[in-house]
């Protein structure tokens, strides 16, 4: 039987058993409130009103690239749900097939050459197998009708095995279908279409049979017959439709450095769209880190420049973008258009001739991006790319 002496011993060792209990739920209680007022302060700050959050919105689509950014990974990878014993392979199938047919993959070179080797084995198969048909010995003796068939039949063609050619020869992987290797073929790629440089007289008659047509009623299969020059109608329209030079002025440039600061500099088609519809992704990566990117300079070079310059140049030649590292705030252009002016000076300006003059009008390209490095190279007379000739075009010609 319990003396009063346990009892007391209990009742102490259950009180003190409260008290550690009473303790412990203080302390959770104290860190739940904490995390409690952080989560408030979190809720806080990502609360935007709608006044904010019209401001800050652009609706420009497009994908935004992050710099150094690691993809998210999954639970189940892509080829386990395609795996015959996936519960999944139906629905990750049909998947597939979708992403197949929408999304695109520009066609390399190899991938060129492999479709045109492998349409031409599949001619030569089919000759041989024909001349076998008819008692003949195939193309023991290669004959001119037997070249002409390999070059350009279109028919019994095995496209699977075309396909399986061709995208044996990607590198990265990519799948091209028999219907995707049929349709590039026949519809591109086919030696009857001309797959030359465009001449000027070219264009300027291709332009004349769409003049007086409306704007989404043009038969280009029509055009491209018409032309006569065995152009393809994709290739027909994409040199009749004339698309608009963009031209920078001080609202562009302001609309690009916002642009920038929105989508950074991984992401130029968004800044394009952002910028003006005229605009392509090429142009505004050339602009912004050519002249509009705030970290560089646009006043004369100093003495302490030129002087870094000429220290660079022995040690690194004509490599501009390893000199530019020495010289904050200076691109690769500056850098050498300045050695160039520096190397000059001994030789003055000179007046422009008639001759400069005309070479310079008949080789700047209408409604085209100008090479002016090009220009100067073509007009030959030791006049720079910058310093001179783009500077005379706009002031003679503009």
């Amino acid at each position: 039987m319990a003396t009063e002496g346990d009892i007391q011993h209990y009742i102490h060792g259950a009180l003190q058993a409260n008290k550690d209990h009473q303790y412990a739920l203080r302390i959770y209680s104290e860190r739940i409130d904490a995390e409690l007022e952080s989560l408030n302060k979190l809720l806080a700050a990502a609360d935007v009103s709608d006044t904010e959050e019209d401001t800050l919105e652009v609706n420009s689509g497009g994908w935004v690239v992050i710099p150094n950014a690691v993809d998210a990974t999954v639970l189940v990878p892509s080829a386990e749900l395609l795996n015959e014993a996936s519960p999944f392979r139906s629905a990750a199938l049909r998947r597939q097939r979708f992403v197949d047919a929408t999304v695109v993959h520009q066609w390399k070179t190899q991938e060129f050459e492999a479709l045109a080797d492998a349409v031409r084995s599949e001619n030569h198969r089919l000759y041989a197998l024909g001349a076998q048909l008819r008692g003949q010995q195939g193309l023991a003796r290669p004959t001119e009708d037997a070249a002409k068939f390999t070059e350009e039949n279109t028919t019994g063609i095995d496209w699977e095995r075309v396909s399986f050619k061709v995208s044996k020869s990607n590198l990265n992987g990519d799948h091209r279908s028999a219907k995707e290797c049929e349709v590039k073929w026949l519809g591109e790629r086919h030696p009857r279409f001309n797959l030359s440089q465009w001449t000027q007289s070219e264009v300027d008659r291709l332009k004349g049979l769409v003049v007086n047509s409306l704007p989404g009623q043009i038969d280009w299969t029509d055009v491209a017959e018409r032309l006569g020059t065995r152009r393809t109608p994709v290739d027909c329209m994409r040199h009749a439709i004339f698309r608009r030079l963009h031209v920078w002025d001080s609202e562009s440039d302001q609309r690009l450095r916002t642009a920038v600061e929105t989508y950074g500099t991984d992401n130029w088609t968004l800044v394009a769209r952002l910028v003006s519809e005229d605009a392509t992704p090429q142009q505004c990566q050339s602009r912004y880190t050519r002249y509009t990117d705030p970290s560089i300079k646009h006043e004369p070079f100093t003495n302490e420049e030129d002087s870094l310059l000429r220290d660079a140049i022995p040690v690194y030649g004509n490599a501009w973008q390893d000199i530019s590292q020495f010289l904050p705030g200076r691109t690769n252009e500056q850098c050498r258009e300045r050695a160039q002016e520096i190397n000059n000076t001994a030789n003055p300006r000179r007046k422009w001739t008639e001759i400069e003059d005309r070479t310079l009008l008949d080789t700047v390209p209408e409604n085209e991006v100008v090479d002016w490095d090009r220009i100067s190279q073509v007009l030959g007379t030791g006049r720079t790319e910058t310093q001179v000739c783009r500077s005379r075009w706009f002031l003679v010609f503009c």
